[in-house]
């Protein structure tokens, strides 16, 4: 497969699915903003139709109550896909971010759970290098929690790949002739960036930084976390967001003191999606920091997390 073969499926949806092409042509009427920080930008979008993802419930109960829409039995009859090897099939995303947006969901009715699966998502991104390919954990910003997926978009429209080479960001943890481990500073959120040419390397390193996060964070079904990852220049650039929660204390509150801010992999990446004209206008630099300080670690937990990291590493 090729990155044509992605956009060939969202020409077909978009004329052949009613509900996919009016919520992709509803993208041309989001309004965008940018919030400057020291060194880096986030970008505000405002997309009423993300109201769903965004004040999506995810408790058992509610879970067990609705059809699970990543199912294809249960999805919408014009919506139509394509098999990507035996585990998978790509889904046009029918409640888009991006002018090109993918769900890739497992065959299988099974959770949201990574353990197994992060060589799939090296796979997607090697296979599909003009789009980035991210994974929200089940308690990190999946609205479908009971159903393993990850999504693809378009590269080079979330801050965060710009902000990966910036060096005025760049922390190095360890560094080899085979892997490079770095965090980014100052960054609001913490996130931890590998890159390496080898699959086994970065398999290696995830499984003990999934580890090392889980020894410092409390956690059910999984350590939180949000990743992304890309191919370029023969390597595969990974980022991994650190979570201790889903949602800030705002998110709960009533009325105008309510903030609808739920962030998965697309916020932690510096693209902020308001699904309400009072968030979009409301956000500055001070409150956005706020709300990320909420859901990130913090910087004791990230020196606790490294500690952790090395001493279980044989690098």
């Amino acid at each position: 497969m090729e990155n044509k073969d992605l956009t060939a499926l969202y020409n077909r949806q978009v004329q052949e699915f009613p509900l996919a092409r009016n919520n992709f042509q509803a993208l041309e009427q989001v309004i965008c903003k940018d919030i400057p920080f020291r060194h880096f930008r986030m970008r505000i979008q405002y997309n009423p139709a993300r109201i769903i993802s965004t004040n999506a419930r995810t408790d058992q109960a509610t879970l067990q109550k609705r059809a699970c829409f990543l199912c294809p039995s249960h999805m919408p009859e014009k919506q139509k896909g394509i098999p990507y090897g035996e585990k998978y099939n790509i889904f046009i995303n029918p409640y888009p971010i991006f002018h090109e947006h993918f769900t890739v969901p497992s065959n299988e009715h099974t959770p949201q759970l990574i353990a197994s699966r992060f060589t799939d998502l090296l796979a997607l991104a090697r296979t599909f290098p003009a789009y980035t390919v991210f994974y929200n954990g089940p308690a990190s910003g999946a609205s479908a929690p009971d159903h393993f997926h990850f999504q693809i978009v378009p590269r080079h429209i979330m801050p965060l790949e710009q902000d990966t080479i910036n060096k005025q960001l760049q922390e190095i943890i360890i560094q080899n002739n085979h892997i490079a481990l770095y965090r980014l500073k100052n960054y609001v959120r913490e996130v931890f960036i590998l890159q390496s040419p080898h699959k086994e390397h970065l398999q290696y390193l995830f499984d003990r930084l999934q580890t090392a996060i889980g020894q410092v964070i409390m956690y059910e079904q999984e350590p939180q976390f949000n990743l992304l990852s890309w191919y370029s220049d023969c390597q595969w650039t990974v980022c991994i967001f650190p979570r201790k929660c889903w949602r800030p204390r705002q998110f709960f509150l009533e009325d105008k003191a309510q903030i609808m801010f739920s962030p998965g992999c697309v916020d932690m990446a510096g693209l902020v999606i308001a699904p309400r004209k009072e968030d979009y206008e409301r956000y500055t630099p001070e409150l956005l920091t706020d709300l990320f300080n909420q859901v990130s670690v913090n910087t004791s937990e990230l020196e606790a997390i490294i500690f952790q990291l090395k001493q279980n590493l044989s690098l």
